[in-house]
């Protein structure tokens, strides 16, 4: 019986709650007559607008068809195109109603083409689109605008890559050259490009305050409508710590008659000259040429100056001591 009592007294309870929500809707009545009619208002508003032209854009897919197996395109496709149009709001319902494919298919061969080069631009664009538009869709514009896409028939050629940088070091640190792998690359382009085209650029970056060797990765420079392969290239910055070293070079005289005999006071010259300490032992006096010019004589002067003609890679603040010698010269029998 207890058991009884307690169900009885539970629905009871639950009885009241919903009778008492019962009374604040009675309450709220006018509250949800407004709703209905804001409800109301919002349809007629939305079936107002659908009368009234109205602005969108639409964004497609592009893919290009029938393009023949020799053709590799050598600048970027664009992906997708957008178009601005204009319609009444029912026209524009229905064709997204309609779930149109957002693909629009280019046919290569029937493009405009010149200099190697399709131009895909907004007329081609209403000329794809009008008949899936339909009459009642204005087609307004495109964006972009205009695109080139360069191509070309597959013809490469392979060009040394160029490094562009500007390299500095820290005190008592010397750049002791530049290695990029792969040191040359295959460029895809225009034969009117290829023809003009011999060598290849690195993108100009800068290198601060460096005090040892680094590794980096720098991407290539190619002008619109040249494809390279790969796009960019190792590069190895190779910094050392310097030391200043000194060697006697013989100094020989060129240009001199068959006749004549130069003699030169001194015989050698100091070559002083900056060296990372690796290639310290490696340099030595044979890796230089320093002569004198005959020429440098005909104007009756005692000294002539003394010319560096050859020095080795490596090697930076290069100077020779002394600048200037004294000469005699004697006829030869």
């Amino acid at each position: 019986m207890s058991k009884s009592r307690d169900h009885i007294q539970k629905f009871t309870g639950a009885c009241r709650v919903l009778a008492r929500r019962l009374r604040l809707v009675r309450i709220n009545r006018n509250f949800l007559v407004f709703l209905v009619f804001l409800a109301v208002a919002i349809i007629f508003w939305f079936m107002q607008a659908l009368k009234e032209d109205t602005a969108t854009q639409f964004t497609y897919k592009i893919h290009i068809t029938n393009v023949p197996k020799e053709v590799i395109f050598t600048s970027e496709v664009p992906k997708t195109v957008t178009v601005s149009v204009t319609g009444r709001g029912w026209n524009i319902l229905e064709y997204l109603s309609k779930n149109e494919s957002d693909d629009i298919y280019v046919d290569f061969h029937e493009v405009e083409k010149s200099r190697s080069k399709i131009t895909l631009d907004s007329n081609l664009w209403r000329r794809l689109l009008i008949h899936r538009l339909g009459n009642n869709i204005k087609f307004v514009a495109s964006n972009p605008g205009t695109q080139d896409v360069y191509y070309s028939n597959g013809k490469a050629k392979r060009v040394p890559v160029v490094f562009d940088g500007t390299i500095t070091t820290e005190l008592q640190h010397l750049l002791c050259g530049i290695h990029m792998k792969p040191d040359s690359i295959d460029i895809i382009a225009p034969t009117y490009m290829l023809d003009s085209l011999n060598e290849v650029h690195t993108k100009h970056m800068e290198f601060k305050d460096l005090a040892d060797t680094i590794h980096t990765t720098m991407p290539l420079h190619a002008a619109t409508g040249i494809k390279v392969m790969p796009d960019s290239v190792n590069v190895e910055i190779c910094v050392d710590l310097f030391t200043e070293k000194t060697v006697e070079v013989p100094i020989y005289c060129e240009n001199i008659p068959s006749n004549k005999v130069m003699r030169t006071f001194p015989s050698k010259a100091k070559v002083t000259f900056h060296v990372s300490a690796t290639l310290f032992n490696d340099i030595s006096a044979n890796d230089f040429i320093v002569v004198v010019d005959f020429n440098d004589t005909k104007d009756g002067r005692q000294q002539c100056t003394l010319h560096l003609r050859t020095q080795p890679e490596g090697i930076s603040h290069v100077n020779i001591i002394p600048e200037k010698i004294e000469y005699i010269i004697e006829q030869s029998f």
